[in-house]
């Protein structure tokens, strides 16, 4: 059994193309909601793995801000170098 075919019963049923089209018309709609259903979290899944990276390379960034500016680094450097706005920087 594929992980997809773990994923909800409905689609344990479905092994191949030839299961598909001998569904009844109740089946193939239960099949075709579950199966948008994974596409959807599936896609809310990976939607949430990009932000979660995206916010740990902001917090990487205003860490080398606040020890460039610890360091006595310009502001238009600590720019250059992390990425920060010039707000973000002068919020540190």
């Amino acid at each position: 059994m594929s992980p997809f075919q773990a994923q909800r019963p409905i689609f344990s049923k479905v092994g191949n193309i030839s299961e598909l089209v001998n569904m009844t018309e109740q089946e193939r709609e239960i099949y075709n909601i579950s199966l948008d259903s994974y596409r959807t979290n599936l896609s809310v899944m990976k939607n949430e793995r990009a932000e979660g990276r995206e916010e740990g390379r902001e917090e990487k960034a205003v860490e080398m801000a606040r020890v460039m500016l610890q360091d006595g680094e310009s502001i238009d450097k600590i720019i250059r170098y992390t990425k920060l706005s010039r707000e973000q920087i002068e919020n540190i």
